[in-house]
Parts: structure tokens; C-alpha cells; sequence
């Protein structure tokens, strides 16, 4: 059975705690979306094949929360953000500052944003997660690419 939407995943919780509230609530919308289609996949008729092979590997509600976690901090905050540091030809953001309400986007902001991704996918290896998955969409995504990374585990052993 799939995890309760009220139970705090503690990495979702570290993760936001220091966000303010607007990228906070867009973050913890998505992980809650993510553990629904969990719950799905796992309640219908004729449970998910992906789904049913990744839990015989060791890949329980608790681990795919935390995954679904750091997704969503990806998918709602960093990833936007690194997308910002991608040099143009024209020297956009980095050779000419460019300026959009309050932030400021030049090369020193790509520095910042580039040591965030490379902690935050630190992070991501050290718990046994891929850095590709940062980017999947949807848990049903996840679960899949989950699955076709244990199958090929398992065939390399």
C-alpha cells in the first residue's frame, strides 16, 4: 500500500523548510501528486509490472518518496534555475547581465546556481539515486526508468 499523503517525507521537509512559501506549496503539490499516482499504480486491478518488480527490488513507499522528493525540488526550483544558466551565442546572462524584476542574471549567478545543482546532485548519488531521474515527470516515469535501470542491474550481474 502506498505511503499516506499526511506522513512528512523528511527529506521533502529539509528541502523546503529554508524555500519561501510559493515554490514551497508548488513542491509539496507536486510530491503529493506523485505519492497519488503511487497509490494508484499501486491500488488498480491489475497492479503496474514496473511497479510490482521495482518492490521486489527493494525500492519501498518510504525510498520512492524520497525520490519524488528531490524530483519535485528539481523539477519546481532548481531545474528552472539552472535552465537560466545556459549561455546563449550572444552572451545573454553572462557577458550582458540581464535583469528580471529583482534577480539579476550574469555570470556570477551561473556560479551560484552551478554549485546548488552540483551539491544537490551530490546529494541525489549519495542516496543511491540517478541524476537522470531529477528530470522524469511523472512517477509513472520514474517507475519505469526505475524499473529498466534494476533490469539492466540484474543482467550485468
Amino acid at each position: 500500500m502506498a505511503m499516506e499523503d499526511k506522513r512528512s517525507d523528511p527529506i521533502l521537509a529539509a528541502l523546503t523548510a529554508p524555500m519561501s512559501m510559493k515554490p514551497r506549496q508548488a513542491v509539496m503539490r507536486r510530491h503529493e501528486a506523485m505519492l497519488g499516482e503511487l497509490r494508484f499504480l499501486s491500488e488498480r486491478e491489475s497492479p503496474d509490472e514496473n511497479l510490482s518488480f521495482i518492490r521486489r527490488h527493494k525500492w519501498s513507499d518510504e525510498r520512492l518518496s524520497a525520490l519524488f522528493a528531490l524530483n519535485s525540488v528539481y523539477q519546481e526550483v532548481l531545474g528552472p534555475l539552472h535552465a537560466s544558466t545556459r549561455v546563449g551565442a550572444a552572451g545573454l546572462g553572462t557577458e550582458y547581465p540581464i535583469r528580471h524584476g529583482s534577480q539579476r542574471f550574469d555570470a556570477s549567478h551561473n556560479v551560484r546556481v552551478q554549485n546548488a545543482i552540483d551539491d544537490f546532485y551530490a546529494i541525489v548519488e549519495r542516496l543511491g539515486f540517478l541524476k537522470e531521474w531529477m528530470t522524469r515527470n511523472t512517477c509513472g516515469d520514474l517507475v519505469y526508468y526505475i524499473a529498466r535501470f534494476e533490469r539492466d542491474s540484474d543482467s550485468n550481474q
